[in-house]
């Protein structure tokens, strides 16, 4: 009886210590969460591309009248994350829960940065040590020092420590699909820490969310293999750890290949010359992209490779990167639109800050080994610095965040939104200027087109650019037969540029005005 008194005391115990550490665990990791994202910080809802990724998912649940809308009705080229945004939405019915998403998404993020740089180098070893080394992270990744490179070298410097190159990134300052590919660096981390089939799992979820990172989970998986390869010098694991990431891969794969390759070969090749030439060649043209930002990134990630070549990441790095660099030179080489579109350089999204965050850690380490005692000497001055330099960072990050929020509240468009909003009918559509990209989620009500938001199916791609011809052909020189013209488009709303005067027309009458803009109904 005492014996079993004493094993479930034992168990009892073992079983609080377990508690205790998952609560600990929760704890650091929502300080770091505050910490770091209030740091980086977000724009406000709806900004840039989530006028495009969250269409979809808000039409299903019933935003508005966005159900009605031409894009919204077009093939989704992120399901799953619309899923995400539907099931959010109708379960909080309030869009600012997708900032506390995006929160904790920043949160993994940094988190799986520095479990990696601990694991590479010695950035535990006294608390002094990894609290520089936070205070690094966090000011490399923040909204101040962003502002700072932008001001004085220029926008393309902006994310100059952890954005990919061709203007693409994991995180940026909106949630969207691409946000998710912080999964990537999450399953680097679980690699390392001898978690394989785990590892593939989160690079595949990160491709099923977000389709263009198809590449990178293989390129990753692949760099799985060869290390796994390497440490037991036997084949079966590696062989079944692809043919797992190929299983779990194979729904977004039939969903994308099936429903977007499709189309016949001129269709495609139309669409795809709209794409690289007309609307994305700041993503797809090698030309457009390739600077002295480039060029920085690139030996940002030859840097970590040297600094971390003994290392077992090392060949979870190398793999990835060569068969960027190898893609890279061979479209440059093509010129080929369809390898164009495929983003083969987006591989560098992951590449890039974790070579920055690597660097960071292999510094910290040299510093610390090499000059002990002067560390010493002055710990109590360093530790304040690195403490000051957390708290700028953050404060800046706060002040960011409120001007930002302000700044969103006085565009011009904002009443012009909220009378529609509050108006709005079904079987409404309304023309607007094309760079005019937040007036559907800002409304709920269906736009005919504008330039921000596209389809990817073929079809749809060339029916988006007759669009937006129309719409162009109008706004550079509005009269009334051009207006006229788009009554059997089905448009029933033109929205109108104050600073263009009036529309005069037969059949257009006046419904609102402001000082920005004047709104017409066909009668």
């Amino acid at each position: 009886m005492q014996t079993e008194a004493t094993s479930l005391s034992q168990e009892q115990t073992r079983s609080q210590m377990a508690l205790l550490t998952a609560l600990r665990r929760a704890a650091y990791y929502l300080l770091l969460t505050l910490v770091f994202s209030t740091a980086y910080t977000q724009s406000p809802l709806f900004t840039s591309n989530q006028n495009q990724y969250f269409l979809h998912g808000l039409a299903h649940a019933g935003y508005g009248y966005l159900h009605e809308d031409w894009l919204a009705n077009t093939l989704d080229p992120t399901p799953v994350f619309s899923f995400l945004v539907e099931i959010t939405y109708r379960i909080f019915q309030s869009p600012a829960v997708f900032l506390l998403i995006y929160a904790l998404l920043l949160g993994l993020y940094v988190m799986a940065v520095i479990e990696i740089a601990a694991h590479v180098f010695d950035v535990r070893r006294t608390k002094l040590r990894f609290l520089v080394f936070l205070a690094l992270i966090n000011l490399l990744h923040s909204a101040g020092l962003r502002f700072a490179l932008s001001r004085l070298l220029g926008a393309n410097f902006t994310y100059l420590f952890e954005d990919g190159v061709a203007d693409q990134r994991l995180l940026g300052t909106v949630l969207q699909p691409s946000a998710f590919g912080v999964l990537l660096v999450v399953s680097i981390w679980m690699f390392l820490k001898s978690r394989p089939y785990l590892a593939v799992l989160l690079a595949v979820l990160a491709a099923t969310i977000h389709p263009t990172y198809l590449l990178s989970a293989a390129a990753l998986t692949a760099a799985y293999m060869l290390t796994i390869y390497l440490d037991t010098r036997e084949i079966r694991t590696p062989l079944f750890t692809g043919l797992l990431a190929l299983a779990l891969v194979s729904p977004i794969l039939y969903y994308v290949y099936g429903n977007f390759g499709s189309t016949p070969p001129e269709t495609t090749a139309q669409a795809r010359e709209i794409l690289v030439h007309f609307r994305i060649p700041h993503h797809a043209l090698i030309s457009w992209w390739f600077d002295i930002t480039a060029v920085f990134k690139i030996i940002l990630i030859t840097l970590a490779l040297l600094a971390v070549r003994r290392k077992r990441i090392f060949t979870v790095l190398l793999v990835p990167a060569v068969i960027a660099a190898g893609l890279t030179l061979l479209q440059a080489a093509l010129q080929d639109n369809n390898l164009a579109i495929i983003f083969p350089w987006r591989i560098s999204v992951f590449l890039v800050p974790l070579s920055t965050v690597l660097l960071t850690g292999c510094l910290v380490q040299t510093v610390f080994e090499r000059w002990p005692e002067r560390i010493d000497r002055c710990s109590s001055m360093l530790q304040a610095a690195a403490l000051a330099l957390i708290g700028l960072a953050v404060l800046v990050g706060g002040v960011r965040l409120v001007l930002d929020f302000e700044r969103k509240g006085r565009e011009p468009e904002n009443a012009l939104g909220a009378y529609v909003a509050s108006h709005r009918q079904p079987g409404e559509v309304y023309l607007i200027p094309v760079k005019m990209q937040d007036f559907r989620l800002e409304s709920g009500a269906p736009a005919y087109v504008d330039f921000k938001a596209i389809p990817y199916r073929d079809a749809d791609v060339l029916e988006w650019r007759r669009r937006i011809e129309l719409a162009d052909s109008f706004y550079l020189q509005p009269d009334c037969s051009r207006a006229a013209a788009f009554r059997p488009e089905g448009i029933t709303h033109i929205v109108f540029p104050a600073e263009m005067g009036d529309l005069q027309c037969d059949g257009l009458r006046e419904v609102y005005r402001d000082p920005a803009y004047t709104l017409y109904r066909f009668e």
